[in-house]
């Protein structure tokens, strides 16, 4: 937190590049470091070689999309307890649904997101999202 004296490193993984700054400018007001990546491959290279605070998800991404990265992330025993927040175009019942058709076929089904928020969202709320999440 600001002024705490301890630094907190946030993964985002948005192929916008005007999300990925309006992310990284929200994530620093907050007083926490960002880590950009423009797409889930990125994204999941980085994440083989450190351990954020918080990750941001967007869905719709070219290469490796975030539902995909989703799954990886929750499937894996080393990502699944890292706080997510999927922040999307996509309607947060639209993901669900998806999950839902998901775990049809799987033995260990992969939970909802905790924390969802659309893209629409008002920026307060946003940064009251990514302060619950890290804690």
């Amino acid at each position: 937190m600001p002024g705490s004296g301890l630094s907190r490193d946030v993964l985002i993984m948005d192929d916008e590049m005007d999300m990925r700054f309006y992310l990284m400018s929200m994530v620093k007001t907050l007083g926490f470091i960002p880590h950009l990546a423009p797409n889930g491959l990125k994204g999941m290279a980085w994440l083989q070689k450190n351990r954020p605070d918080l990750i941001i998800l967007d869905v719709m991404m070219p290469e490796k999309g975030g539902a995909l990265v989703y799954q990886e992330i929750k499937n894996s025993s080393s990502f699944r307890t890292i706080p997510l927040i999927v922040f999307s175009g996509v309607e947060h019942s639209t993901f669900n649904h998806y999950i839902k058709m998901l775990n049809v076929n799987l033995n260990k089904k992969i939970s909802e997101p905790q924390y969802y928020v659309e893209k629409s969202a008002d920026p307060d709320y946003l940064m009251r999202v990514i302060k619950q999440a890290v804690r």
